[in-house]
């Protein structure tokens, strides 16, 4: 009778337990800069396969339209933690009445920011552009980057026609030939082979490859959700790193996990859009040799000092006012696998 009245007591605080241990999990709400595509799928494989949950968290991801309004929404406090272009906070953190959002994970050791154009548009180099017609949305991140390049590389900006498009139509505006190159990440080359332009025709101008030499892209908090839940940010940062671990040893894997939250994406081309990040801007060899998220705080400095040229910076950040490396863990689990 006892050892039956144990047995039921064990399966009533199994019961009991389960619930409260649910409820323990801290609830964190995350939005990325882009809409579901390859280049996000290291996230959604944290999700996916549990990762943030093992850290003791609830986590939701939302697709964004830029990094402009996605760091305007997690100062206003309707997301905790983003992925944004950690260039956009640099210039963000200028205003004196900003909110101290910080990031705590660099994923882009190299900027995605390019010119995209079309062999047949003879754009071979910088200069080549002048003269020519440029689609570049307004809130595009790397058209915010084109007064550093332009300037680095002595392109005369005035002779060029640039076209304020849409980010829907961007690309097609280039294949029906409305403009000669635009302004995007090196990702959005896919969209090119998407409509039919083959690997020989398509362009890429990577403007780190020209002297631009910036971070790209970072995971970042708001102040509120750094100093009540350090923790918590600790989590998210491991399980994101698991997440793009596992994306280089199984990307394959990670387009699995990206199908489950985009069934419309063309899972060939997604996944050749992850590996073209991933070989460009993710996994470069300064990561393979120093571990994933590693910021060097003087380059960063540099980078602060390079937007200076093109922005009028009125309160300039330090580069510890807008990273720290305090929630990353310890470099041997950073490693690449």
């Amino acid at each position: 009778m006892r050892k039956l009245t144990r047995i039921l007591t064990a399966i009533l605080f199994v019961a009991l337990a389960g619930p409260v241990v649910a409820q323990e999990l801290t609830k964190v709400r995350f939005i990325h800069e882009w809409r579901f595509e390859g280049h996000v799928a290291p996230f959604l494989v944290a999700l996916d396969k549990g990762f943030y949950e093992e850290e003791g968290l609830d986590v939701t991801i939302d697709p964004g339209t830029g990094s402009l309004d996605g760091i305007n929404r997690i100062a206003s406090g309707s997301y905790d933690i983003g992925q944004m272009d950690l260039n956009a906070l640099i210039k963000y953190r200028d205003s004196a009445d900003a909110a101290k959002i910080k990031a705590v994970l660099v994923t882009y050791n190299k900027p995605p920011f390019a010119v995209l154009t079309l062999k047949k548009n003879g754009i071979a180099a910088p200069k080549d552009l002048e003269g020519k017609t440029i689609g570049a949305p307004a809130a595009d991140a790397a058209y915010s980057h084109w007064p550093i390049f332009a300037k680095i590389n002595d392109v005369d900006s005035s002779t060029i026609n640039f076209e304020n498009v849409g980010f829907p139509v961007r690309e097609t505006l280039l294949v029906q030939g409305q403009v000669d190159a635009v302004t995007a990440f090196i990702s959005n080359i896919l969209a090119l082979k998407a409509m039919g332009i083959s690997d020989d025709e398509a362009v890429g101008l990577m403007m780190a490859d020209y002297g631009v030499d910036l971070y790209g892209s970072a995971v970042m908090a708001s102040p509120k959700f750094l100093e009540e839940n350090p923790e918590a940010v600790k989590g998210f940062v491991r399980a994101t790193i698991r997440g793009f671990q596992e994306a280089y040893r199984d990307p394959e894997g990670a387009m699995d996990s990206l199908m489950k939250f985009n069934p419309i994406a063309k899972r060939d081309i997604e996944l050749e859009r992850l590996q073209v990040v991933a070989s460009q801007c993710y996994f470069t060899d300064h990561v393979k040799e120093n571990g994933f998220g590693t910021v060097e705080m003087e380059r960063l400095a540099s980078s602060i000092d390079q937007l200076a040229t093109t922005f009028d910076f009125t309160n300039k950040p330090a580069a510890d006012d807008v990273y720290t490396d305090a929630f990353l863990p310890p470099r041997e689990e950073r490693m690449l696998p």
